[in-house]
């Protein structure tokens, strides 16, 4: 019996018929042809072939796929993250001020939008800002009057995202720790000392944050507590600042329709 051939190791051996020329006329026997034997081809393994341009369109379809659910969701996930980032910067105002309050023995009033005459914030070059801390002085003295005077000290905050604006967007009731009496619409809950809605409040030398109106008129102790409300078109947040100067932030879930602890 004759030794088979070994298998080589990169393929199937495919055996293809060869039918080999008829012997010419005249020739010896040992320049004859044999007529036919059998050749061999190796055929290359599968995990060594490349791929077809069908397999490649197939894979870049299932990519463009994955990217079509991804990208959404990731976009809603940043949005949402902006967002909160915005509120983070709203409580940070706070603190920073009732701190700097208390470490200066100044007066510190921190204003959301517009101050207490209506006008819209700026920083030092001019440009509109959301938030500004304002120190206005120690108080009863002739600098101390709840506006934005020449030469005082004052910090600015801007929003983590331009999307995002005071107001509320889903959210139809306020946080339950809010004590402030005006409209959460307005993107602020604070009112002033007549009982109006504001979107500022004072800090006390001893950190206490009290309400106040245009005139400089203050509130009672305790009149300070209330809100700022933000959005993104999309979800809503708030920073909460309680009557004792305590600060949090609370994010509404529109699934069960009520604001986190």
């Amino acid at each position: 019996m004759a030794a088979r051939h070994p298998r080589r190791p990169w393929g199937r051996r495919l055996m293809i018929p060869v039918v080999w020329p008829k012997r010419r006329a005249g020739s010896s026997s040992s320049e004859g042809y044999r007529r036919s034997e059998y050749s061999s081809v190796s055929q290359p393994d599968s995990r060594t072939r490349g791929v077809t341009l069908l397999e490649l369109m197939v894979v870049l379809v299932i990519i463009a796929v994955g990217c079509a659910i991804a990208v959404p969701a990731l976009a809603r996930w940043s949005a949402t993250q902006r967002l909160s980032d915005s509120a983070r910067v709203v409580d940070g105002a706070l603190a920073r001020a009732r701190s700097e309050a208390r470490r200066t023995g100044n007066v510190r009033l921190v204003f959301f939008g517009t101050d207490a005459q209506g006008n819209t914030l700026h920083d030092a070059l001019g440009n509109a800002v959301p938030i500004l801390v304002l120190d206005d002085g120690q108080p009863g003295t002739a600098n101390q009057n709840c506006l934005i005077d020449a030469g005082e000290t004052f910090e600015t905050y801007t929003f983590a995202a331009p999307e995002v604006v005071y107001g509320v967007y889903a959210a139809g009731t306020k946080v339950p720790s809010d004590a402030g009496a005006g409209a959460m619409t307005s993107g602020a809950s604070f009112v002033d000392d007549g009982g109006g809605n504001a979107r500022w409040v004072m800090f006390r030398p001893d950190g206490m944050p009290l309400a106040f109106d245009s005139s400089c008129n203050l509130g009672a102790v305790g009149s300070g507590g209330g809100a700022v409300y933000l959005n993104n078109g999309n979800r809503d947040v708030a920073a909460v600042l309680t009557p004792l100067g305590a600060t949090r932030v609370h994010a509404f879930n529109r699934a069960s329709n009520a604001w986190t602890q």
